[in-house]
């Protein structure tokens, strides 16, 4: 493209962004990256590569742009100064190997404020850099890097000197391996592209007009690339994981119909037809708000989903031989093995390291993600890199044992960045559970219930006990609740495909175990009453509904969703379901949104917090020994009519007998009583107060950790559907509010709106010094109106840690007509 006359200062993009004419033209330059061709640069000097060892470059210095801006020598990041100097090297950078004048700089960094005396700023400013940039050059030398011309200053760059051209380079190999064939290397190729990204903000903290038109430039490519990437993903089948990162792209580029129309397939795919067509009409509601229509393709799409149309189905997982792979597991304690044989993984971090990496395979991790994921903030090492490089090394050794010495390996491997895990398909459990989950849903799809059935029972035999098993932190407390999740949807697919077969006893006796983990799941209740009412235990199932409205009543001030309660109307007014009906009920698994604030506590029974279930617990192991056993039989028996248990109810009856037998045999007269009598009367008395007391302390404890993460994620589920489906309902809740009174269990959720530092602060992964900085820029610059506003405000790292993001949520505002109805 050649330049009319004027002066422009050129993006490291597909276009220019025009200047006002302050100079001469500048020459054509090459389609990548902005820079002239070798044979047109006469602008200034030719560039040496700063000294070469034994042909290798060194000392090359490289720029990043996509993110705050930074250079980097050898790995080692320069000062580059005061904001302004930045903000000069960046107007040089954004044109480089073109000339640009003093008049020019002054224009784009001070915005029309320039001052007195700005050409002698800018040449301040621009010997700053060069003391930064080129240390070892001469005093009134011209330099090689940053030179002056009779046009201006110069920044000569080679291909390759930018994260920009490392961007581009690798999504144009990505598409180049896609045309050839080779997707798994394809989407690898652009996921190292998207990795280059440090931010969500190119140039972060550089203003002006011309740093703002190329940041929407840069950020047009990044929405191509994730484009890219996503569909890749899709074509290769790896649905299960996919899902959390298309939610971050969309979040990011809400206007991308190309990343929803692969959301909506996803979902699709997964057995998730409902959220997909609902994410079709969020698309509509946010494309009308901005005068726009969805395009032809997209509406073809939401119709081929309401038709179910059989070509929307991926093509069945490949299989591969697993000959001399490594295999790993998490769905249970983490382990590898090479066939068939196990592998010593090393410590308990180094372990935790490798897990973190399988939690992002085949994608690459930072050193700082690792860091966050396996130490507490109060606990990181100070030499945090060097430590996992440690156990990086450690791990090659084992995982990788025949790799060359300084070659990057095969299964985990060095990037610009961070390391990457590479796992093949079936690489391991969880990739092996997704593989199973899609197939038992085609077969569910084509009606072939017997093979959809065995295909989901091998999928749950994966399951070797609590995933991640030994690992403790927020980021795998979120992947154990997501898992937990995907494990509770394969349980309802069972259950109502079992149900459809009429295998009525196989349910009644396998529904109460998988209830117990999932207490939440209505799909499960449904079929629970359904199997229990086709056997003709009509008083049972209507026993199930009480017990799950009781819960949710109780906990949440909600009532169960219509799906349930209609199946319940159902089953009360003694009307059996269609013959071959596949699921009792149609819905989702949430529960219906509140339409008033929920009840007083004194109408139901409230949760207990964890300090008053410790104080019971003592109180229950009390009794017992300050009452010499006598309480145990009757505590026992209210525990039992409480929770409708026979087993306790049987307990009680034990105590009680133990213990009168006892007093019994103590209180007989002195000629009747014996050494023996003796022995055996204080026994009876002792030992049942010893063990109800512990008893009592058992059953009345806090929940194992397990179950309190399990049902604090249902809770905060439940409360961002309400907050999303009804603002003002969420707020009549106090969802996102622990500064104020409220009965309703959110989970634990935050409002970084509303809520002030120190509560901020409790969040895991949010310090104090963040909580405050997050409380003065809303102050400043007005609410979050998304969670991804305190990444891109600069406030928290991006992407946003879901050991983070699982913890916080934000209300909106409700509308003019619902904020009228507020109560006083």
């Amino acid at each position: 493209m050649s330049t009319s006359s004027g002066d422009e200062i050129t993006l490291v993009s597909r276009t220019a962004v025009p200047l006002p004419s302050t100079a001469a033209p500048l020459p054509d330059r090459l389609p990548c990256c902005g820079r002239t061709s070798r044979s047109r640069r006469n602008t200034g000097p030719s560039r040496r590569r700063f000294g070469r060892l034994g042909g290798v470059v060194v000392g090359v210095i490289r720029f990043e742009l996509l993110g705050p801006l930074r250079a980097r020598r050898d790995g080692d990041t320069l000062d580059l100064g005061a904001a302004k100097q930045r903000a000069v090297l960046a107007t040089l950078l954004l044109s480089a190997n073109r000339p640009v004048s003093a008049a020019r700089i002054v224009e784009v960094v001070w915005q029309g404020e320039p001052p007195a005396n700005g050409t002698n700023v800018v040449q301040k400013y621009v010997a700053g850099l060069r003391r930064v940039l080129e240390p070892d050059r001469a005093p009134r030398s011209s330099g090689e890097l940053l030179t002056l011309t009779a046009a201006g200053y110069v920044l000569a760059l080679e291909r390759g000197d930018t994260d920009v051209d490392r961007f581009d380079e690798l999504v144009r190999q990505g598409h180049h391996q896609r045309e050839l064939g080779d997707l798994e290397k394809a989407a690898a190729t652009v996921r190292s592209a998207l990795d280059l990204w440090r931010s969500s903000e190119a140039l972060a903290g550089i203003s002006g007009p011309v740093f703002d038109e190329a940041r929407r430039e840069f950020e047009t490519r990044h929405a191509d690339a994730a484009e890219t990437w996503a569909d890749l993903q899709l074509d290769l089948g790896h649905h299960a994981g996919l899902l959390p990162d298309l939610s971050s792209l969309i979040e990011r580029h809400p206007l991308s119909e190309s990343l929803r129309a692969t959301q909506m397939l996803t979902l699709y795919r997964t057995g998730r037809q409902a959220e997909s067509l609902e994410a079709y009409r969020a698309t509509v509601r946010l494309l009308k708000s901005h005068g726009l229509t969805p395009t032809a393709q997209l509406q073809t799409l939401h119709n081929r989903l309401l038709n179910d149309s059989p070509d929307l189905l991926p093509a069945p997982a490949r299989q591969f031989s697993s000959g001399g792979r490594v295999r790993i597991d998490v769905l249970g304690p983490l382990r590898a093995c090479r066939d068939g044989e196990l592998i010593d993984l090393g410590s308990s971090k180094q372990q935790a390291v490798l897990a973190t990496l399988l939690l992002s395979a085949n994608s690459t991790v930072t050193p700082e993600r690792i860091l966050a994921a396996v130490w507490p903030d109060d606990a990181r090492p100070d030499n945090g890199t060097n430590v996992i490089q440690k156990y990086v090394a450690g791990l090659r050794k084992v995982l990788d044992p025949h790799r060359a010495p300084r070659s990057a390996g095969e299964v985990l491997t060095l990037t610009d960045v961070g390391y990457r895990l590479e796992v093949p398909p079936g690489g391991s459990d969880l990739d092996e559970f997704a593989g199973r989950i899609i197939r038992a849903r085609e077969l569910r799809a084509g009606d072939d219930l017997e093979k959809a059935a065995e295909e989901l029972e091998s999928a749950l035999r994966l399951w070797r006990g609590e995933v991640l098993t030994g690992f403790v932190g927020p980021v795998f407390d979120s992947a154990r609740d997501r898992l937990n999740d995907d494990r509770a949807s394969a349980l309802e697919d069972h259950a109502e495909i079992l149900l459809t077969l009429g295998r009525l006893d196989a349910l009644i006796e396998s529904l109460p175990a998988q209830i117990n983990e999932f207490p939440l799941r209505e799909r499960l209740r449904a079929v629970q009453m359904e199997a229990l009412y086709r056997s003709g235990r009509r008083a049972e199932a209507l026993s199930a509904y009480a017990e799950i409205r009781r819960l949710l009543v109780d906990q949440y001030g909600i009532e169960p969703s219509q799906g349930l309660q209609s199946l319940y109307a159902r089953l009360l007014d003694d009307k059996r379901s269609p013959a071959g009906a596949a699921s009792p009920w149609e819905g989702n698994s949430l529960a219906t949104v509140p339409t008033s604030a929920p009840p007083d506590a004194s109408s139901g029974r409230p949760r207990r917090t964890r300090g008053q279930r410790i104080r019971l617990k003592i109180l229950a192991a009390a009794l017992p020994i300050l009452t010499w056993g006598f309480a145990c039989g009757p505590m026992m028996g209210v525990l039992a009519w409480r929770r409708r248990s026979r087993l306790l109810g049987l307990a009680a009856i034990v105590y009680f007998a133990l213990q009168w037998t006892g007093a019994v045999l103590f209180s007989q007269s002195p000629e009747d009583f014996s050494g023996i009598k003796d022995d055996i009367g204080m026994s009876l008395i002792i030992f049942p107060f010893l063990a109800c007391s512990a008893h009592a302390a058992i059953i009345v404890a806090p929940a194992s950790s397990a179950a309190e993460r399990r049902l604090a994620g249902a809770s905060r589920r439940v409360a961002r559907e309400i907050a999303a489906r009804s603002p003002l309902d969420a707020q009549r809740l106090g969802i996102g509010r622990p500064d104020l009174p409220r009965t309703f269990d959110d989970g634990g959720l935050v409002d970084p709106n509303h809520v002030p530092a120190a509560l901020l602060a409790k969040v895991p992964g949010i310090s104090s010094q963040h909580a405050a900085l997050i409380v003065i820029d809303r102050t400043q610059r007005g609410p979050f109106t998304s969670l991804e506003d305190l990444s891109k405000r600069g406030l928290l790292p991006h992407p946003l840690p879901a050991s983070i993001a699982d913890h916080l949520v934000i209300v909106d505002q409700p509308t003019v007509t619902e904020a009228t109805n507020l109560p006083e």
